[in-house]
């Protein structure tokens, strides 16, 4: 069987000699002095099929690749630490690296004429001018360095209302969202915006919320056959899909469907989870659907006694704690038990099954020290207890936000890189620190602090300074570096409380409020240190906070 997943349709992509990413194939490129074709694909992915069954399979593209590359096939959702360096605008990326992997040229989709001349000039170009390749490669490798952050950038509560503006100026009154097209469902915004309308009292923000997650699931971005979104759209008014189904999309979208109070769509998208991407064995979902046009444009009738778009059944771990945590979200803001209830297993099989004290989450079965997934894992370690699963998962929030500091903080400037150290091949040597994951650490570091004290609030802030200089570039692309901030900026309330009509409304009226699960039939509210007196019905708690 094949390491690599190759379109499901014919094609003689498997013909090339693919190699992982390894320091094995590292060394063999550099002992053979050829130059490495990189190829980033995913399984979801239209056009990376589309290579397979061209380029892939074109007798020259595949004699050239052979005989002149050490080539190297990588999965973007395996390898978000080699996406998030080598992608060249999209997937697939077809990039060209020296054997130590440092970039020459690249480009996305090539089609078989216009790839067979590429590895012709590319390899030409390597072989007749080494000192200047060498030279390049240095005045690179310098630029980068000097161009990574030497110091924190500091926050400033303007900055907050800054990325608001950005998603205001941005929203598409006609159709909802933001921007023109291609169109993306941009999940943090939306839920950014359902936050500040309760925060501010403004509820034309939470009208942009609810008007974009309709429109989505009206047009044609929701399969309103088998239930579902898809990725994105490729025209402004969501009419025309391109047709993968992500678990991570529709995750933000559970989270936004939550915080907007559209339960009926919400109900429909958890629907197609429970039915398509849940393992009823395990409990675990998988990672996407593949994107079939052909097979999306027929209605009911048509698809009958079709095989329906591929399944890629690997279990990501920083998807599937995101999926938690929006289960657990919808269960809090809307009463959901099924929801929690699958939460909960969810998390109890993949904490067994991938989470060590020493090793922290692991991304698949064999990735490990990737970011993202210790993130997500710390976040939803932290809403399992508030969701009242036990005192124990405190601890295991605990034991994930010590490995961050072992594994990913930077001692000196604050925040988390993206991987831990590791082989360091190519440009991972050079570890990067996303602005989304440090927004995520530091929420999560955050809600910890309110329930268990300690040195998590600064660490919190610490890594939300550490990106600081980015939110003012990223617009409305930084709204969830805002959430994480704004949270920051306000008092932290936590409710300890073991009503869920109480600690709904808690909710409703203080979107950042933590819940600490309590007796029954009332709810205290405290900040830091200072504890009101209980109060046991919606009104009084509502003055309280």
């Amino acid at each position: 069987m094949s390491r690599f997943h190759f379109s499901p349709r014919p094609n003689r992509a498997a013909e090339i000699n693919w190699r992982e990413w390894n320091a094995e194939a590292f060394e063999q490129a550099e002992a053979g002095d050829r130059p490495i074709l990189l190829s980033i694909s995913a399984v979801w992915c239209h056009w990376c099929h589309v290579m397979d069954e061209t380029t892939y399979s074109d007798q020259g593209v595949i004699d050239l690749i052979n005989r002149d590359y050490l080539p190297i096939r990588v999965d973007n959702d395996l390898r978000p630490d080699i996406n998030s360096r080598y992608n060249m605008g999209g997937w697939p990326s077809t990039v060209f690296l020296t054997p130590r992997g440092d970039i020459l040229t690249g480009a996305t989709y090539l089609p078989p004429e216009q790839m067979q001349g590429a590895l012709k000039r590319v390899g030409s170009f390597y072989r007749g001018n080494k000192p200047q390749v060498v030279a390049q490669v240095l005045e690179n490798r310098k630029r980068s360095r000097s161009a990574i952050a030497s110091s924190a950038g500091s926050l400033e509560p303007p900055l907050v209302d800054a990325v608001l503006a950005a998603c205001e100026n941005a929203y598409d009154a006609s159709y909802g969202g933001f921007g023109g097209s291609p169109k993306f469902p941009q999940t943090e915004a939306v839920a950014f915006l359902a936050e500040q309308s309760v925060l501010r009292s403004r509820p034309e923000l939470l009208e942009m919320a609810r008007f974009t997650l309709e429109q989505m699931a009206g047009g044609g971005t929701y399969d309103h056959v088998e239930g579902g979104f898809f990725r994105y759209s490729t025209t402004q008014d969501w009419s025309v899909p391109h047709f993968e189904k992500m678990l991570e999309d529709h995750a933000g979208l559970v989270t936004g469907l939550a915080l907007a109070g559209e339960g009926e769509i919400l109900d429909s998208a958890t629907g197609y989870l429970e039915r398509v991407l849940r393992d009823p064995e395990s409990g675990l979902y998988a990672g996407s659907q593949d994107a079939d046009e052909h097979y999306y444009a027929l209605d009911e009738v048509g698809r009958r006694g079709l095989e329906p778009p591929y399944v890629d059944r690997r279990v990501y771990s920083n998807w599937n704690c995101m999926l938690a945590v929006a289960y657990l979200e919808a269960d809090a803001r809307l009463g959901r038990p099924g929801l929690r209830a699958s939460a909960l297993t969810l998390l109890e099989r993949l904490f067994a099954d991938r989470f060590s004290i020493d090793g922290g989450m692991a991304h698949t079965e064999d990735v490990r020290d990737q970011l993202a997934d210790q993130a997500w894992a710390l976040l939803a370690a932290v809403r399992a207890f508030q969701a009242g699963a036990g005192e124990g998962w405190l601890q295991v929030a605990e034991q994930v936000g010590a490995r961050l500091e072992a594994g990913y903080a930077d001692p000196e400037l604050g925040g988390y890189f993206d991987r831990a150290a590791g082989d360091g091949l190519g440009r991972l040597e050079e570890r990067l620190k996303p602005i989304g994951e440090n927004a995520l650490v530091a929420a999560g570091l955050f809600e910890l602090h309110t329930l268990a004290g300690g040195p998590h609030l600064d660490r919190g802030r610490r890594a939300l300074e550490s990106v600081a200089q980015l939110p003012a570039r990223y617009g409305l692309m930084a709204a969830g570096w805002a959430r994480a901030y704004d949270r920051y900026l306000h008092d932290a309330v936590k409710v300890t409380t073991g009503e869920a009509e109480l600690a709904r409304a808690a909710l409703a009226i203080n979107p950042y409020a933590v819940i600490e699960p309590g007796p029954p039939g009332r709810a205290i509210v405290c900040l830091g240190t200072l504890c009101l007196a209980p109060v046991s019905d919606v009104e009084s708690l509502r003055r309280a906070l």
